[in-house]
């Protein structure tokens, strides 16, 4: 799971300040929601989780012309891999 983002000073403050001026009832249904809300965000974080393979053929895709080899597809994701190792350099 995501870790969550550290909340800045000022906007902790002004939420507890807001919810202090609640009524109970009204705390409960704020508490209500941000625990809908984590339960949301939870089930979207593992629903885009990776899953096991089940069958190899799952596996398979169409993404290389036949015409060419293994060796020509080994050399191209080699050479991908080091402009994106360039590019990154490039950014930092």
């Amino acid at each position: 799971m995501a870790m969550a983002q550290a909340i800045p000073t000022d906007v902790k403050d002004t939420l507890m300040s807001v919810v202090n001026e609640l009524s109970v009832d009204h705390m409960k249904q704020v508490l209500e929601f941000a625990l809908f809300v984590k339960a949301r965000q939870t089930q979207q974080l593992y629903s885009n989780a990776a899953r096991p393979v089940q069958r190899l053929e799952d596996l398979w895709a169409d993404f290389w012309p036949e015409d060419e080899s293994v060796d020509n597809f080994v050399d191209a994701v080699r050479r991908w891999r080091r402009e994106d190792l360039t590019l990154h350099k490039d950014l930092a």
